[in-house]
């Protein structure tokens, strides 16, 4: 199989991290994002929107649209320490055993940039963007009037500019930019849900697959 965006997540997902919560979660965030910007071309792939599903330190859960043009439909399941990289088009998989000590999955925003990884934006991810923010000494400012309360940070690391624009009536990530000189990229949220109750079948072992061990 030949993977983009989704094989670099797959790796950082399960190789960086802290502790695992033993406690089963109750909850899980659900969300839909789509990135566009000055690398990326309106009509490619990495255009498309992307479904995201996480809880605790333990679950992670990416679906792709499907990608006729290089026969891919991916699906990324973690389960730590059991992670999975599906192409539901042909039925395969790819199965990786994190060899610890720590077991945490990550889904780091800016995957599509090695580079990028390694720094502290980095640390950026879907469904734990506000504490991001927060934890980094963000600043509120000023921001165009929308049709409903929203709240503007912004944080410079680095030579970047990242901006989070939050619905503050529901305290809920509606879009992220990151600027980099002319370089411009922007996530836009069209779901964002944390309260959705925990279900295990979404990180359980893929069935009706035929699975290559990767040690």
């Amino acid at each position: 199989m030949q993977w983009a965006w989704m094989p670099v997540m797959f790796a950082v997902a399960v190789i960086l991290g802290g502790p695992q919560t033993a406690t089963a979660p109750t909850k899980m965030t659900h969300l839909i994002a789509q990135m566009s910007g000055t690398d990326i071309p309106p009509d490619s792939f990495a255009s498309k929107p992307k479904v995201f599903w996480r809880a605790s330190n333990q679950y992670c859960r990416v679906d792709e649209e499907p990608d006729p043009a290089n026969g891919i439909h991916g699906r990324m399941i973690i389960n730590e320490p059991d992670a999975w990289l599906v192409n539901l088009a042909d039925n395969t998989a790819k199965h990786m055993v994190d060899p610890g000590p720590t077991f945490n999955c990550r889904l780091p925003i800016f995957a599509n940039d090695p580079e990028t990884l390694k720094t502290k934006i980095g640390e950026l991810e879907f469904g734990r963007e506000l504490e991001f923010f927060q934890a980094n000494g963000a600043e509120l400012v000023e921001g165009p009037k929308l049709e409903f309360k929203a709240d503007y940070y912004e944080l410079r690391i680095g030579d970047s500019v990242l901006r989070l624009v939050e619905r503050s009536d529901v305290h809920v990530p509606i879009m992220i930019s990151r600027v980099r000189g002319d370089n411009v990229t922007v996530v836009r949220y069209s779901l964002w849900d944390d309260q959705v109750p925990f279900e295990a079948d979404f990180f359980a072992k893929p069935t009706g697959v035929t699975t290559e061990e990767v040690h």
